[in-house]
């Protein structure tokens, strides 16, 4: 028999709407929220950094950008700088290769080892994605967080 679903975190449930008293669980850990964007780690690419800011500023303005999530952002900046690096590869070099006789026949054609390197790529960004709410999917099962602007400051409901 399995484990069950895996449990939801408290604010999770809150901004589902889903959260009743009985399901609270006592103690939850807690985790910091960054007070400012950081900025794009110097290993990734440009096209990594980019995606880094994007991702950052839209989970910061929700504030939903905490410090022990960075990591998993960096992982997922990279797969997505990897998938695009290779998507762009392949279409300027091309995706099969073709194997030929000794006398110019085709004798068989394969996808170049890229393209697997750009799907896995995408399956792990994916992966990532999906934790942080950033697919189409994903982002159903959550609410924002709610919030009013006065005088450039923002006042969170939590």
């Amino acid at each position: 028999m399995g484990k069950g679903r895996k449990r939801k975190p408290t604010k999770l449930k809150e901004l589902q709407g889903t959260l009743k008293p009985e399901r609270v669980v006592e103690n939850e850990m807690t985790v910091t929220l960054v007070q400012t964007i950081p900025p794009a780690p110097n290993w990734l690419t440009e096209i990594g950094r980019d995606e880094w800011m994007k991702v950052c500023e839209e989970l910061y303005n929700k504030r939903m950008l905490h410090q022990i999530d960075l990591r998993l952002i960096e992982a997922y900046c990279n797969a997505m700088a990897l998938h695009i690096e290779t998507e762009m590869m392949l279409r300027e070099k091309g995706r099969i290769q073709v194997f030929k006789n000794t006398d110019g026949t085709i004798k068989h054609t394969q996808a170049v080892p890229f393209q697997k390197i750009a799907n896995d790529a995408l399956d792990r960004a994916l992966k990532l994605a999906t934790q942080f709410g950033f697919t189409p999917s994903a982002r159903t099962t959550i609410q924002q967080p709610q919030f009013i602007q006065q005088n450039n400051e923002y006042n969170f409901f939590d």
